[in-house]
Parts: structure tokens; C-alpha cells; sequence
């Protein structure tokens, strides 16, 4: 059986409520609010008893299906992070519509990391097609109010990725991202669309202008022979646990819990037999049963039907988006 690195890591979701309805997200079609994941936020009293139980993790990433900046002790749980030497960021994405200013400034005075903004247009009429209901000079008020507080703290921290899903209608805005990158001291993070909206139109212009050499996930599939983002690494490098507690392993699961922190430990977690299994699963080649999330996963489904080499996907160097990785700005 394969042995791993001991986790010192942890996904907590610390919001599944978001104010704006993004077309083809779960969480406004309200698939996750009906299932497993419900409706609901990370509390303070729920952090703090985790840094007790676990204080092997030193690294924590706190969004997912919602909005993070909507959960009213996000400023006090940065604050017992920092007190206790975890570091805080926002990998999978923060819309960054609704920040109180103290809260701007407290990921400034508590070493925040860096946050992904979601953010798939340059102007209100580009931005508003996919992110419904969203203001984008709200969210460029809360950019410069956050540079701000970088300049009054003499810091470099939180660093900026701004998240751009390239879609069919923002495509041509690509150029003005890129110079609004650099105004905002931020790096450029295109991403693949993932569903049938709005596909792209001009796929010489994606492939030059994104950089990323390719216009869909499929183009990606056929040059890299590999999925486009898998995130089966997820268990096992920065396990996702849900607002309520359940362990649900990786950022997509919608289907199956795999345990629950309020009763047993991470560290506890990697020695029980679900963990076991599911490492089986995954590196191991086993028959996948029912019990397990990965059963009812389509992500699972394309990587095992390709014969694709899950341990290829593992990312124990953590998520950092690659320009930000490179420490590069574009």
C-alpha cells in the first residue's frame, strides 16, 4: 500500500453562502445547499477547537463553495491563526464584492498569504454576464483599499492573483486584465472554463493571449494527456472540511462524508480505515466502493477511464497559483 507524508494542511470552508449567482455554480443552483454541504459558516468557537485537536496543521486554506468575506468571525479567526503561527489564504477563490474595512486591513496585519480573486471580466457589462449580481468597482475599491494597507504596513502580504475564467464574452478583455494586473500589483491567473457557457470564439487569441497555450479543456486533455485541474490531490495533501465539520476530502465532493472533526482528529483521520481505502482507491488501483465519494465522481470516472496516474496529479508543494508561485506580476 502507498505511503504518504504526514498532512500538515487543512481546507476549512468558512462560508457556503455567497451573495452573488454565478451561472454555473453549484452553490447558486443550490445543489450544494440541498446535499452533504448545506448552508451554513465556519464559527470561531469551531476554529479555535480545531487549532487545539490538530496542531500539526500550520497551513490553512478557507474558501470554497461561498463567499468567505459573508462569515462574521472571519476577522477573529484570522487573528487566532496568526496568534498561533498558522498561515491563512484564500486559494479557490473570493468574489471580494463585500469586505468591511477592518477585515481589509486585518489580512494585512495577520500575514494572510494571498487570495484569488475571482474576477472573469474588466468592465461592469463583461463582469456582470457570469458573476450575477456582482459590482466590479466594489470589488476595485476593496483592491485599493487592501494596497493600501500593504503601503501603510510596509508589506508584501496578502499577495494578489486576480482569477479570470475565460469565457466566449470576456475573451476580448484579456489585454485590459493584464494592465489592470499591473496597476494593482497583481498576478494573472486565467483559467479554463469548465462548462458549455459561453464557450470561447477566437482560440488562437485565448491560446496567445492567456498564455496557457490551449483555448478548452479538451485541447488541454489532448496536449498534456492528463485532466485539466484533477482535484483528487486534494485528500491527501490539503484535506477539504466543510463549514459543519465533515470531512469531505476534495474541493468537489457533493456526494459522501468521510468523517468529522468534531470527533476525531486529522491526524486520527490518516490512520482510519476510510483513509486507508480511499488511498487504495486512488494510488493503489483498488475497486472503488460505494462508500467512498470518489464512486459517484465524474472527475474520478474521466481520470480512471483514460488509465491516467492519480500519484502524477499529487501536489505536496501546496496550491499557489503558478504566477504567483514564480513570483511574477504580469
Amino acid at each position: 500500500m502507498t505511503i504518504l507524508p504526514k498532512i500538515k494542511e487543512a481546507s476549512i470552508d468558512l462560508s457556503t453562502i455567497c451573495q452573488l449567482r454565478c451561472i454555473e455554480c453549484s452553490t447558486s443552483k443550490g445543489i450544494t445547499h440541498n446535499g452533504i454541504v448545506g448552508k451554513g459558516q465556519f464559527s470561531i468557537s469551531q476554529f479555535v477547537e480545531f487549532v487545539k485537536a490538530n496542531p500539526q496543521i500550520k497551513r490553512i486554506e478557507m474558501s470554497n463553495w461561498g463567499e468567505i468575506f459573508l462569515n462574521k468571525d472571519i476577522k477573529r479567526i484570522l487573528h487566532h491563526a496568526y496568534e498561533n503561527d498558522i498561515v491563512m489564504y484564500c486559494g479557490n477563490g473570493t468574489n471580494f464584492n463585500n469586505v468591511d474595512d477592518d477585515v481589509i486591513e486585518s489580512l494585512v496585519r495577520y500575514n494572510v498569504e494571498f487570495l484569488n480573486l475571482s474576477i472573469d471580466g474588466a468592465t461592469q457589462d463583461t463582469y456582470v454576464k457570469y458573476r450575477v449580481g456582482g459590482n466590479i468597482e466594489k470589488v476595485f475599491q476593496n483592491i485599493e483599499r487592501l494596497n493600501y494597507y500593504k503601503m501603510i504596513y510596509h508589506s508584501n502580504y496578502p499577495k494578489l492573483s486576480w482569477q479570470f475564467v475565460i469565457f466566449g464574452h470576456n475573451e476580448h478583455e484579456i489585454p485590459l486584465v493584464k494592465e489592470l494586473c499591473r496597476k494593482y500589483n497583481m498576478a494573472f491567473n486565467p483559467k479554463l472554463n469548465y462548462s458549455t457557457f459561453s464557450p470561447v470564439i477566437n482560440r488562437e487569441f485565448v491560446r496567445r493571449e492567456s498564455g496557457l497555450g490551449v483555448a478548452d479543456r479538451q485541447e488541454y486533455k489532448e496536449l498534456n494527456k492528463k485532466e485539466y485541474k484533477a482535484p483528487c490531490y486534494h485528500c491527501f495533501s490539503s484535506p477539504q472540511i466543510n463549514w459543519n465539520g465533515k470531512i469531505l476530502g476534495c474541493s468537489v465532493n457533493k456526494w459522501k462524508t468521510i468523517g468529522d472533526i468534531s470527533n476525531i482528529s486529522i491526524e486520527d483521520w490518516e490512520n482510519s480505515e476510510t483513509f486507508k481505502t480511499l488511498v487504495g482507491v486512488l494510488f493503489d488501483g483498488i475497486e472503488c466502493p460505494s462508500e467512498l465519494p470518489c464512486y459517484y465522481c465524474p472527475n474520478y470516472q474521466k481520470i480512471k477511464e483514460t488509465h491516467l496516474s492519480i500519484e502524477g496529479l499529487i501536489q505536496y508543494n501546496n496550491y499557489v497559483p503558478a504566477a504567483l508561485k514564480d513570483e511574477t506580476t504580469i
